[in-house]
């Protein structure tokens, strides 16, 4: 009850915060406060996706406290509290990551520590070194199979937008994400494009919205 107080005072007091939730690892989300932001398959795809997030996160980097995810126009910031929860704030991306967390920091009186403006000389790259190193990686494969002069950029644009027609906002994420293991898995091509959408329903509880996927995958070939 504490954290949902605290979590109402900070929405009630930055106006750019359209909404916001808790997450526990081991009851997905609750004390959702995003009434007309989102639907409730919306939401349920949400938590699966920050399940494995969070996952992710215990185990390889522990020392994480804090998330962002952008997408078009909403900011996903998240940030860990007591328990191994986590507080979920939906906001504009006009609003600074530095009011943000002085808003959120005071709300959860947790002592803000000062900007390090020198980054230690160290060999070996942190946790978060390493994650911003793969985003970067994970940035040019999507760039590289969505260019206009790419064979996969139509059929691939297609399927994204099919995707966020299913399961909202967090296609984003589920898109990327399984253009990654994609990619991993062997070289992206227009031949094992139903190897992608093997990857994507995995992650679509709804028939229709497979079958849909299906469909649009035919439509392009």
């Amino acid at each position: 009850m504490e954290y949902e107080t605290k979590l109402s005072d900070i929405i009630a007091s930055l106006p750019e915060v359209a909404g916001g939730f808790l997450f526990a690892p081991n009851k997905g989300l609750y004390s959702n406060q995003t009434i007309d932001i989102t639907d409730t398959e919306s939401l349920e795809q949400i938590g699966t996706k920050l399940s494995k997030i969070v996952t992710l996160l215990t185990v390889h980097f522990h020392d994480t406290k804090s998330i962002r995810v952008s997408f078009k126009d909403l900011v996903l910031y998240g940030t860990k509290i007591p328990n191994s929860h986590w507080l979920f704030l939906l906001h504009q991306p006009s609003l600074s990551p530095e009011m943000l967390k002085m808003t959120v920091h005071m709300a959860l009186n947790i002592e803000a520590k000062p900007l390090e403006h020198h980054q230690p000389k160290d060999n070996n790259p942190s946790p978060i070194d390493l994650a911003q190193a793969n985003d970067t990686q994970d940035q040019e494969i999507m760039a590289t199979l969505m260019a206009s002069d790419s064979d996969l950029s139509v059929p691939l644009t297609k399927i994204k937008e099919n995707l966020a027609l299913h399961i909202g906002p967090i296609s984003q994420i589920v898109f990327e994400d399984s253009i990654d293991v994609w990619a991993v898995n062997g070289s992206p091509s227009l031949d094992n494009l139903p190897d992608l959408i093997d990857i994507l329903e995995k992650e679509i509880d709804n028939k229709d919205a497979r079958n849909s996927l299906r469909n649009c995958v035919k439509s392009t070939s």
